[in-house]
């Protein structure tokens, strides 16, 4: 069996609020063969750094835990940048070193606005997402399960359990045209936040750096994190003829996509 670590960055607040151009929901697909090893080998970095195997550490958290940025803090912020650097190190060896497939999604709100002005962004997010897990699945001839945190939102946390129960079940079993059954995938969500699940704290590393592409126009080669960390784990199922992952929209996807051309990352 696959679980499939599921976290968003970004929002679906409105722009009057403030709220992201971009969202991004990311799904991080650990084999049941290997949780064990990545979660204590994560859980080896927190203890090292903070005595305590059991703190969060999330791609916020970590970026602010440099002491070279003031006037933000961070619940795992250091006072030495010798060990800053040494932390962030660990980090990334860590999320290269680690079996884990990705997935993500890239929602255009304002351009999903546009076509379906009254519907979430989150929920036709998690639809793509649950196709390429199902799609994955149909692959690997397994069964998956997914794992979230139920709360969404920047700084006003919302509950979204009970929508998004609706909308995992509807996909697992109907067949509309906009999505393709996916019933591969296990009966329920399994509902955990962040701070107790080390799947979800993985994910949210993958899962940032994509938003930073997207949210700030930027195109490949501009953010590290992207390139050496995010970019190398997104799923392929085909090579060139260099024989190197092609990522395509089974990894990536971006909705809508006739506003692709105004993205770096695909020009």
């Amino acid at each position: 069996m696959y679980l499939m670590y599921i976290d968003e960055s970004g929002n679906t607040v409105s722009f009057q609020e403030d709220g992201t151009k971009i969202l991004v929901l990311a799904g991080c697909i650990i084999s049941e063969e290997d949780k064990i090893r990545i979660e204590c080998k994560f859980r080896e970095i927190k203890e090292k750094y903070y005595f305590n195997a059991d703190i969060e550490i999330k791609s916020n958290f970590l970026r602010y835990a440099n002491p070279d940025i003031l006037g933000i803090d961070s619940p795992i912020k250091l006072h030495s940048r010798e060990k800053y650097d040494a932390l962030e190190k660990d980090i990334t060896e860590f999320l290269k070193e680690i079996n884990i497939n990705l997935i993500s999604i890239v929602i255009d709100k304002k351009a999903y606005w546009e076509r379906y002005p009254a519907q979430n962004p989150y929920d036709a997010a998690y639809i793509f997402l649950l196709e390429r897990f199902q799609a994955f699945l149909e692959y690997k001839n397994s069964l998956g399960l997914c794992i979230i945190d139920p709360r969404e939102g920047t700084v006003e946390k919302k509950h979204i359990d009970k929508e998004l129960d609706k909308v995992h079940n509807l996909v697992r079993w109907t067949d509309d045209g906009f999505w393709k059954k996916c019933p591969r995938i296990i009966e329920r969500i399994l509902f955990s936040s962040s701070d107790l699940t080390v799947g979800i704290q993985i994910c949210d590393l993958y899962c940032y750096p994509i938003f930073n592409i997207f949210e700030y126009n930027k195109k490949k080669g501009d953010y590290w994190r992207f390139d050496k960390l995010s970019y190398l784990k997104l799923c392929s199922y085909k090579e060139d003829i260099n024989r190197k992952p092609i990522i395509d929209e089974n990894s990536l996807k971006f909705f809508p996509g006739e506003t692709k051309k105004d993205f770096q990352f695909y020009q």
